[in-house]
């Protein structure tokens, strides 16, 4: 018995040009994947906020700058915040931000230091109400994207006392 060639709206492409291009595809993927860069954090303000008798609460606003052509989605993070060398503060960060392709948004996290700790740095800062308070953050943000996954970050820097929170252009 002989087999009909049939062209038509049941004729199959051959399996080797749907497993190349499908290959193909995967490869492309994975080509644009490997040009992404890590965002660079750092630390914009620390602003007071509600305490308790166990901890004192600050808001830390941290800018992300994205140096890829693609957008990131931000999935959340940690982070460690010292205070005049001393006492770190630790808190989580929002989760659900996208920082825009070449682009730059911010976060705030809230983050927690114990009051003993909170007195050593207030005992510090009182000696010299002029002078600046030095600071170091880090910890990771989660992207949503596979390849980058979780990102270490850390900042360090000064700012002034007497400003509102906003701190200096000055890194260490």
């Amino acid at each position: 018995m002989q087999r009909e060639s049939t062209i038509g709206s049941d004729a199959r492409p051959p399996r080797l040009f749907v497993l190349l291009l499908a290959v193909a595809l995967l490869h492309g993927c994975a080509l644009l994947q490997q040009d992404l860069q890590p965002p660079q954090i750092n630390l914009v303000a620390i602003y007071p906020e509600s305490g308790s008798m166990t901890d004192l609460r600050f808001r830390c606003r941290l800018r992300l700058d994205n140096p890829n052509a693609v957008d990131l989605p931000i999935k959340g993070g940690q982070l460690e915040l010292t205070l005049a060398d001393r006492a770190a503060a630790t808190g989580q960060l929002a989760d659900g931000v996208t920082v825009p392709a070449g682009g730059s948004e911010e976060v705030e996290a809230i983050v927690s230091i114990g009051v003993m700790s909170a007195v050593s740095i207030i005992t510090s800062i009182m000696s010299d109400p002029n002078a600046t308070l030095r600071y170091k953050v880090d910890g990771y943000v989660d992207v949503g994207m596979s390849v980058l996954g979780r990102i270490r970050f850390d900042d360090a820097g000064e700012f002034s006392l007497n400003g509102a929170g906003d701190l200096n252009s000055t890194r260490l």
